[in-house]
């Protein structure tokens, strides 16, 4: 905890409690209010200028006016004795999803949905107040106990068309408009909306590039899903981006919505934790709970949650890879809070023909044999998932043009785990893709696909020298492309089987 927070300020007519977090510029504080309420109070370093005061002031007519099923309200505007101005919100216990993407790597296309509609939707209704948010980021975006989203910190917002020239946002959600000295419009919200579909769906923040990025490039990212709507989100040019009354209609037509499972640590939402293993141990089989805030569709809640310290990212060859496929095989939670993989429903894809009868060629013979994917696909898939395991356990980037073809979209994301993993200081220990049967839906010299289930054993995560044990997971039926070239074969996709 810094010094700043250290310090409890006076915020009259408030009692603060504690600090629930720090930022670069504020210290936010739990509190109650004047009759008790439960309140979060965001408290900024440096002292307030005067017209950062009539700024302060002109807002709170608009902000606390606006009122909304998934916005977190700004409650009140409150002078401090030192020329501060504290601003007071509804307290919120969750999980943001900032904290589940961290934790899972990335969120499935129908999730997103889930999560993004109502917030598009609470956007939309601030713009209509006059309002601009400005910082649009997965860190203010929560998910509550109740599996509302919500989204919060109007600190940052102000009326359309005033305040002061700096530029406002979180980077990476920023929009080339503002980065470049325009003020923020209702345009550059809808800019952030897009970054934080894709920060959802693929784990990682959209390029901040003043240049278009074409359709494809798009998909190789986000997946197909959402592609249309992400991009058309993020388009450079504000004037091209949708309206923020027709973004939420557009994801939720986008992709069918799905529950959205929460993966968080115990230290990033307890709360939510503490009732999540309550009441799977009170009534194990409780439906869950409708709501209405999903309209003509069925709402989603949080649904089976798996709480753990760290999650297992990008291992796409076992889950279904998010540039093509469909969602990832649900999980459930025990009465004891611990994971246990949902076994998949059976489907004639579910149970390919058996893998042709041969005599297995050494490693470095299926792996530039013509005719391995057809002799023996399980045994070269195997190859290559021994390979990738190892790349990622000893995090050789290098190494990976040894599993992938070279500019394919799964070597791209396997960089990117790496560079995840780099920037947390964590590594994999014991790490083991096993693949439990295959079969050739095509094969000629040069390029085959093979359908096949690779699963993961139980391995570790290590970080700061410290290891956390992590289940193992059974993998979904996915096509695996492969491609011969002058080294020997390498995977070139992944896709999830077409539909029967």
């Amino acid at each position: 905890m810094s010094e700043a927070a250290n310090v409890r300020p006076h915020v009259p007519g408030h009692q603060l409690a504690h600090v629930l977090g720090e930022g670069a510029s504020s210290v936010v504080w739990a509190a109650t209010d004047p009759v008790g309420r439960p309140v979060a109070v965001k408290v900024p370093r440096a002292r307030s200028d005067e017209s950062q005061h009539r700024q302060a002031e002109l807002e709170r007519h608009v902000l606390t006016a606006v009122r909304h099923d998934h916005l977190v309200p700004l409650r009140d505007v409150v002078h401090l004795d030192d020329g501060r101005v504290a601003l007071v919100f509804d307290l919120v216990r969750g999980a943001s999803v900032r904290a589940l993407v961290r934790a899972r790597g990335h969120l499935r296309p129908g999730e997103t949905v889930t999560l993004l509609t109502p917030v598009c939707e609470a956007v939309a209704a601030l713009h209509a107040a006059g309002g601009t948010h400005c910082d649009i980021t997965p860190g203010n975006v929560l998910v509550t106990e109740d599996g509302r989203p919500l989204l919060a910190d109007l600190g940052a917002a102000r009326l359309a068309g005033s305040g002061p020239d700096e530029v406002l946002g979180t980077e990476g959600f920023v929009a080339p408009e503002v980065l470049a000295g325009d003020p923020p419009t209702e345009a550059s919200d809808v800019y952030a909306l897009g970054a934080l579909a894709w920060h959802c769906l693929a784990g990682y923040g959209a390029p901040q590039t003043p240049i278009r990025l074409d359709l494809e490039t798009v998909r190789s990212h986000v997946g197909p899903e959402l592609a249309d709507v992400v991009a058309a989100c993020i388009d450079p040019d504000p004037a091209r981006r949708p309206v923020s009354s027709d973004v939420g209609r557009r994801f939720f037509a986008a992709a069918p919505a799905e529950p959205v499972e929460v993966v968080v640590a115990p230290d990033e939402a307890s709360a939510l934790t503490q009732r999540l293993r309550r009441e799977a141990a009170e009534q194990p089989a409780r439906p869950p709970r409708r709501s209405g805030w999903l309209p003509r569709r069925t709402a989603f809640l949080a649904a089976g949650a798996v709480v753990g310290l760290t999650a297992l990212l990008l291992l796409g060859w076992s889950l279904a890879p998010r540039w093509r496929s469909g969602p990832a095989a649900p999980t459930a939670a025990t009465p004891s809070g611990t994971a246990r993989s949902a076994p998949p429903a059976a489907t004639p894809a579910a149970t390919p023909a058996a893998t042709p009868a041969a005599t297995p060629a050494g490693v470095a013979d299926v792996m530039t044999d013509p005719a391995a994917p057809r002799l023996d696909p399980r045994g070269l898939l195997q190859a290559l998932a021994d390979r990738r395991a190892r790349v990622l356990t000893t995090r050789d980037a290098a190494a990976l043009t040894t599993v992938h073809e070279a500019g394919s979209a799964v070597l791209r994301e396997d960089e990117q785990v790496l560079r995840t993993l780099t920037a947390h200081a964590q590594s994999y220990a014991g790490l083991r893709l096993s693949v439990a049967q295959a079969r050739a839906v095509s094969a000629t010299p040069t390029r085959a696909v093979l359908r096949a289930r690779v699963d993961v054993a139980a391995y570790g995560v290590v970080s700061a020298g410290r290891r956390t044990g992590r289940p193992g997971q059974r993998g979904r039926e996915l096509d695996f492309t492969v491609v011969r070239g002058a080294a020997g074969w390498r995977l070139a996709s992944v896709t999830a089987p077409p539909a029967t």
